[in-house]
């Protein structure tokens, strides 16, 4: 447990990860995942799945959540760089309709614990990156969703230079803003 470091976020239980790391001669060895410890600053689910995401520089994936039923999650970067962004949507949350960003590559080895309500996206800002993400509560494609990940009511600061354009999903694009969001609900579907 003593090797396990955290560090609050500005979004409400939103924190970054320091984990067991140790490197030899032979390589590396990285326990990414320990529930007891993430237990102590929240984690309250069983892992139900895990994803591994491989994505191109410029490749911007977000705002993700899923309702009614928002997934815990615990993301780190396996190879490469990424721009790391929560969006609190708890409606009653003291950081509602905020949001918080932290660099996560291989070579700092910083993980992001999402609560549950959090909506998650990244850029990558290496050549590729691949990402994994630990998840409580399983995937419900009725309920998968999200909001704009260029939304002028939360203005993310994505650390794009001027002129810079994301690669963005089609379906990433056409996510409704936090307003539309709001007037919605969890109903995804137009």
């Amino acid at each position: 447990m003593s090797q396990w470091k955290w560090q609050s976020t500005k979004l409400e239980g939103m924190r970054v990860i320091e984990s067991f790391y140790t490197v030899d001669e032979r390589g590396y060895f990285w326990k990414y995942f320990q529930e007891e410890a993430l237990k102590q600053i929240g984690w309250q689910g069983t892992v139900s799945e895990t994803f591994v995401s491989f994505s191109h520089q410029h490749v911007l994936r977000g705002m993700h959540i899923q309702q009614p039923y928002p997934q815990e999650k615990l993301v780190h970067v396996l190879w490469g760089e990424i721009w790391d962004v929560g969006v609190d949507l708890r409606p009653n949350s003291v950081t509602y309709g905020q949001w918080d960003g932290v660099c996560l590559s291989r070579e700092n080895r910083r993980g992001l614990y999402l609560p549950a309500g959090i909506a998650h996206g990244f850029v990558v800002r290496s050549e590729t990156a691949l990402v994994s993400y630990v998840c409580a509560g399983e995937y419900l494609p009725e309920g998968d969703g999200g909001i704009r990940w260029d939304d002028p009511q939360i203005r993310i600061d994505w650390g794009l230079r001027q002129n810079e354009v994301p690669i963005v999903s089609k379906r990433d694009r056409e996510l409704p803003t936090l307003a539309e969001w709001e007037r919605w609900g969890w109903q995804w579907t137009r």
